[in-house]
């Protein structure tokens, strides 16, 4: 048993559109779920106190499963924090237990680039797909995320096979790059915010959002803030009072609010726009913010930001 404190919840963390290999085991009395991390099957339930874990991953690495999972971040005072935010506060009740997740830059990368202009299912669907034809099998239902150079000699008609429509090129693209060398993920992952940002812009496929997600899930830049339909609606609802805003703009506002927790309040957002959309008359009364939520006082400053 791997003690995790409160108030983490492993399945609003792995409900959040983060990962895509993860789900949900049925029939369970406790929160159970099942993936495939560093290409073994793990299977986790969440129990009063922390997580039982069934991996067979590398020796003495379940304490990187549980970075993976961000069962390992002071949750307690990062939701303190947010709460200062009057919108935040409101949310937080019914969103509290989210942690972010940290995942392998070369899954996350090509997962995100599918994601573009595409649903949840379809990416799931997609990326099974993906990893059952190019990846190497580790149980009798389960396969790896393919590696890049398997994906590099790939014919185009085998990529798109595995529903990739027009992302084909793309990430046959990005796997060349890598298996070449000419794309290090590792050291773009040690970059400045700004520098590994131009850098993922500069790769095939990958836009101002897909960067975004890239640099919060996957290279642990946590002042990121990926603006998706759910969050730009969750921001001008709550915050703008319903004036539209380029998600440039919102994600200049939101480093400059939350500044190193934006990943964090873009996630409790993520997940209040789809509750509101599911029970609109219970939340719907959220009104704009009052004060910003301070910086993460573990990392210094107190600034917020507002919209002009």
């Amino acid at each position: 048993m791997m003690a995790v404190a409160p108030p983490y919840r492993l399945d609003r963390t792995l409900s959040c559109g983060q990962c895509f290999r993860w789900s949900v085991v049925p029939g369970s009395d406790r929160v159970a779920a099942r993936g495939v991390v560093d290409g073994a099957v793990a299977v986790v339930t969440q129990h009063a106190h922390g997580l039982s874990v069934d991996w067979q991953g590398p020796e003495g690495s379940v304490p990187r499963l549980m970075r993976h999972l961000g069962a390992d971040e002071p949750l307690a005072e990062i939701e303190t924090v947010l709460g200062e935010d009057a919108v935040l506060d409101r949310l937080l009740p019914r969103t509290s237990g989210i942690a972010l997740m940290r995942q392998d830059p070369w899954e996350c990368l090509v997962s995100y680039v599918i994601s573009a202009f595409n649903n949840i299912p379809k990416i799931v669907q997609t990326i099974d797909r993906l990893s059952r034809r190019f990846g190497k099998v580790i149980a009798p239902d389960a396969w790896a995320f393919p590696r890049p150079e398997r994906l590099a000699t790939a014919r185009l008609e085998a990529l798109r096979a595995c529903l990739l429509g027009y992302r084909a090129p793309y990430v046959r693209d990005l796997a060349r790059l890598v298996a070449r060398g000419e794309i290090d993920l590792e050291a773009v992952t040690r970059l400045p915010y700004d520098d590994a940002r131009k850098t993922l812009l500069s790769l095939p496929g990958v836009g101002e959002k897909v960067a975004e997600c890239v640099l919060l899930f996957g290279l642990g830049h946590r002042e990121a803030f990926p603006v998706d339909v759910w969050v730009n609606r969750a921001v001008e609802r709550w915050y703008s009072k319903g004036r539209p805003r380029a998600p440039r703009t919102i994600r200049a506002w939101a480093r400059d609010r939350f500044g190193p927790l934006a990943g964090y309040a873009q996630q409790h957002l993520f997940a209040g726009a789809r509750m509101l959309e599911r029970k609109r008359p219970e939340i719907r009364s959220i009104g704009t913010a009052g004060r910003g939520a301070a910086l993460y006082k573990a990392q210094g400053g107190s600034r917020c930001g507002r919209f002009a």
